[in-house]
């Protein structure tokens, strides 16, 4: 999460630097000079770094719910899973963790010679021994979610993240919180006025 933040924090400050040559350009020269575009460009930055944002922690808080390192959002009215659990993935990519419990024994070799070294299977060892050996190669091997990353990246490739309603069916996928009332409670205003404002931002780039 924290490198999709870092990511959105740089854009915003390209977006402060197009501004502040706008108004450095603006006191020296004169009204015939059309300055509107860097202005224009400044909005156009700010929302595809909200859209990048958007895509980036989405993605990521997937991931790490698949992992179960994040809660799973809660199920909404008039359903019955979670828009997590409603998420669609093709089944040629499921069928990569099937394998793996196919595979289990070959794969579960392959990770200890790798981590521990072939001595550990030639030695007699009880399974009181081999058990945290065994349990922490599946957990690494079922973490490697790279599979599900390309799939999730790929579907919300095709989705654009700039207009509210959007953003928060996003944000739904990974929390079941209310975005925009979250939001205007952090910024000590009302969910309206958020949307009043975005609305003029977004009109204004379009």
């Amino acid at each position: 999460m924290q490198s999709a933040i870092d990511q959105f924090r740089i854009s915003i400050k390209r977006v402060r630097d197009l501004i502040a040559l706008h108004n450095s350009i603006n006191v020296q020269s004169t009204p015939v000079l059309d300055l509107s575009d860097i202005l224009r460009a400044a909005l156009v930055l700010t929302i595809s770094a909200l859209d990048y944002y958007i895509h980036e922690v989405v993605t990521l808080g997937m991931l790490e719910i698949y992992r179960g390192q994040r809660a799973e959002p809660a199920v909404s009215a008039n359903t019955s899973k979670s828009a997590f659990s409603r998420f669609k993935v093709s089944l040629g990519g499921a069928r990569q963790d099937r394998q793996i419990a196919l595979n289990i024994s070959s794969c579960l070799e392959t990770e200890i010679q790798s981590n521990y070294g072939s001595e550990l299977l030639e030695n007699s060892n009880t399974i009181s021994d081999l058990l945290p050996i065994i349990s922490n190669s599946i957990i690494n091997r079922l973490n490697n979610t790279a599979w599900l990353e390309n799939e999730i990246r790929e579907i919300l490739g095709y989705q654009s993240f700039q207009q509210l309603d959007k953003i928060a069916d996003a944000i739904r996928l990974i929390s079941d919180k209310k975005l925009w009332d979250e939001v205007a409670n952090n910024m000590n205003t009302s969910a309206k006025d958020i949307k009043q404002q975005h609305g003029i931002i977004y009109q204004r780039t379009v």
